[in-house]
């Protein structure tokens, strides 16, 4: 089935039946749109959301407890029985530790009056990690002669952490960083002489002297004594057609 309506999917049939069969019955209980987004979301975060639903039908409506698509996600009926022209919340919540990337969940439930009939919602979420490099590719140009290049190392949700080392993968990069204060001017994050709004680090890069190569390329790899993120990635290139 595809999920592009902007109503509810009703279908027919009782749950654990092994196929739809019988008659489409439409369902006396508007839950709303079947989306549900969260938007975007920082990974770690608990997000909690809710629908009202509306009993627009002439007969009471018994709902069955919500399933989803993953246990990261929760969700519960406030009441199990509508009464005519009556409402009732579903409270959903998504923990997005595990998660990344743009998800989709399903929230099955069936509503009992008349009819049997089966409901669905899908709650989307777009969950990027907490702790992010501005930027994440760096480009040190012609490194020989650019010296360093500085990175912004920053928890969008203002949890406090520490860099407990940084490896550089191919050796060809030095690294070292400092504890700074950071405040945010409308789309960008920068360094501020007080105490900002998060904590963050100031990272330098330098390309390790002596190498005899005209191009750079290199990952480091941090690792964080972080609650829930536990390392953090920066991709570095450069080129430098002047000889060591």
């Amino acid at each position: 089935m595809r999920l592009g309506s902007t109503h509810i999917w009703v279908l027919a049939g009782l749950a654990g039946m092994g196929g739809l069969e019988g008659t489409c019955w439409a369902s006396p209980l508007d839950c709303g749109p079947i989306q549900v987004s969260a938007g975007i979301v920082p990974q770690g975060k608990v997000v909690h959301l809710e629908r009202t639903c509306r009993n627009h039908g002439a007969s009471e409506v018994t709902l069955s407890p919500p399933v989803t698509g993953c246990t990261c996600l929760s969700a519960q009926f406030a009441n199990k029985r509508v009464a005519p022209g009556g409402e009732t919340r579903l409270r959903l919540a998504l923990e997005t530790a595990p998660l990344g990337d743009r998800v989709e969940f399903s929230v099955d439930f069936t509503t009992r009056s008349k009819d049997t009939t089966r409901q669905m919602l899908v709650v989307t979420a777009d969950v990027r990690p907490s702790v992010i490099a501005l930027p994440q590719y760096v480009d040190m140009g012609d490194f020989r002669r650019q010296g360093t290049r500085q990175v912004l190392i920053l928890d969008t949700t203002g949890r406090s952490f520490d860099i407990e080392q940084a490896v550089s993968e191919r050796s060809a990069v030095d690294v070292r960083w400092t504890r700074v204060e950071l405040v945010r001017m409308g789309s960008k994050w920068e360094l501020s002489n007080t105490r900002g709004a998060v904590t963050g680090f100031q990272i330098t890069l330098q390309a390790h002297p002596g190498s005899v190569r005209q191009s750079l390329s290199d990952e480091i790899v941090l690792d964080l004594n972080h609650e829930l993120q536990k390392t953090l990635r920066l991709r570095v290139v450069g080129y430098s057609p002047t000889p060591p």
